[in-house]
């Protein structure tokens, strides 16, 4: 988890199977303030065949999307 200022970001690979039936993971992120309620979550829309590739991908979306937030703010 990141934090700046009161809110934070967590990230998450969430595993489902792909269009051949394969096992893949899709990344996503949820941004909460800090009492935990959530205020924004996407999801990714490339799947992973990895959990670490689809986990650094949601971190760095959501990490994104919290700098548009905050600057949107300031």
């Amino acid at each position: 988890m990141e934090n700046y200022g009161k809110f934070r970001v967590v990230a998450r690979a969430v595993k489902h199977f792909g269009d051949a039936g394969q096992q893949v993971y899709r990344p996503t992120y949820r941004i909460l303030d800090h009492i935990g309620e959530e205020i924004d979550a996407g999801e990714g829309a490339i799947d992973f065949g990895d959990v670490t590739s689809a986990y650094n991908e949601a971190f760095a979306m959501g990490r994104e999307r919290l700098r548009e937030l905050t600057s949107a703010i300031q």
